[in-house]
This record gives C-alpha cells, sequence and structure tokens, in this order.
C-alpha cells in the first residue's frame, strides 16, 4: 500500500488565511490529492489556494516497520467520532479518530489491534482493527 509523503503544504482555507500541515500521505503524487485530503481534514471547508508542496519520500509503504499493539476500547463516542483505546502495554490511553477504524463499528470492551502514530496533540492509535473473540 505505497503512499506518498506530503512533508509540507502552506495553503489558505475558506475562513483560515496562511496555514500550514506537515508529514501526511497521499494516494497520488498530485495538487488535487493534497487538496482532497486537507478539505477531509478541515471536515469540508474549501482550500482557496495552495502556496507550496514539499513532497517527501515517493512510494514509501508507511505501514512496513510500524508495531502493531492491542488492548480495549475503553471508550467510543460515534457522535462525536472518537474514542481511546486502553493498551495492554504499559502505556497510557490513546486518543482515536473515527476515521482510523475504516469504516468498521466498535463498541466499549471491544478488543482491537492498532499502530501508534503521531498527532500535532501527542501520540494517537492509527489502523485500528477489531479482533473477534
Amino acid at each position: 500500500m505505497a503512499k506518498i509523503t506530503v512533508e509540507l503544504v502552506r495553503y489558505d482555507m475558506d475562513k483560515t488565511k496562511k496555514r500550514k500541515r506537515k508529514n501526511f500521505v497521499v494516494d497520488t503524487k498530485s495538487k488535487n490529492a493534497v487538496i482532497e485530503k486537507l478539505e477531509k481534514i478541515h471536515k469540508g471547508e474549501k482550500v482557496q489556494a495552495v502556496h507550496e508542496i514539499v513532497w517527501g519520500d515517493e512510494e514509501v509503504d508507511h505501514r512496513q516497520d510500524r508495531e502493531t499493539y492491542t488492548g480495549i476500547i475503553k471508550f467510543y463516542d460515534d457522535v462525536k467520532e472518537f474514542g481511546f483505546i486502553q493498551p495492554d502495554e504499559d502505556i497510557d490511553d490513546l486518543f482515536f479518530h473515527m476515521s482510523a477504524l475504516k469504516g468498521q463499528k466498535v463498541c466499549e470492551n471491544d478488543y482491537v489491534e492498532f499502530e501508534i502514530g503521531v498527532s500535532a496533540k501527542g501520540d494517537v492509535a492509527i489502523h485500528i482493527q477489531l479482533i473477534e473473540s
């Protein structure tokens, strides 16, 4: 599952100008792919201008060297679209967004496997998979 890294993008949205975002991935090396991702991140707000794109390594498989963890869904609010996982390992609970579930439905106390990613606010659970018991 190869992706293209965007190391930096400087852009303007409808409501906010002079924005920048670092280190995210897109499916293709195109301005349209970056715009689509930014509009998804900003939940429907439209990109008005892209001033700069700094591309990272091309065709990087971002999953190949990631360690997987297991834990339980400690809290999940499907209306607000976020929750927390209590890892089996001796690490703090991790925030996750609904997008990390890839369309799966989860409930509190479900057992899951996940990877750890980094957001602007710290470590988060990503690539969450429900483990059938």
